[in-house]
């Protein structure tokens, strides 16, 4: 058997490896092993509350339930302001472009407890003086 022959056979039976692990896991979300996608599952998945200092940036930022989960939907996890390995519950910084506006959002995630607190959110540009 030549070489070329071999390759052929080698490219086909990778192809049709590919086809087949395309068709079984093909509407997996493949992000949520990592770190940041463990940390946005567990802040979708828990039962969500609010701080007072929250809330009142909520009103002053006038951001509604909905408008929230469209911040939180485009955010990432910025690790290197985080606190991940505080105890008992780490504190997460999320930073967010919406509608071209910034945002950042401070969680507090108790995965034991399966809650999450929203601690803070700011919008670059704007200051909430009587909620600190």
């Amino acid at each position: 058997m030549t070489f070329w022959r071999r390759f052929r056979l080698y490219l086909l039976g990778v192809g049709l490896g590919l086809l087949l692990v395309f068709i079984f896991f093909g509407q997996r979300d493949w992000t949520s092993w990592t770190p940041e996608g463990r940390v946005m599952m567990a802040i979708d998945s828990s039962a969500q509350s609010y701080s007072e200092r929250a809330i009142c940036q909520l009103k002053c930022l006038e951001v509604d339930s909905s408008m929230l989960f469209s911040i939180q939907e485009s955010a990432s996890v910025d690790f290197s302001e985080s606190s991940p390995r505080k105890k008992p519950c780490p504190v997460y910084r999320l930073r967010s472009e919406y509608e071209e506006e910034q945002y950042v959002l401070i969680w507090k995630v108790c995965e034991k407890d399966e809650a999450v607190e929203l601690l803070s959110i700011i919008q670059a540009g704007k200051v909430c003086g009587n909620c600190d």
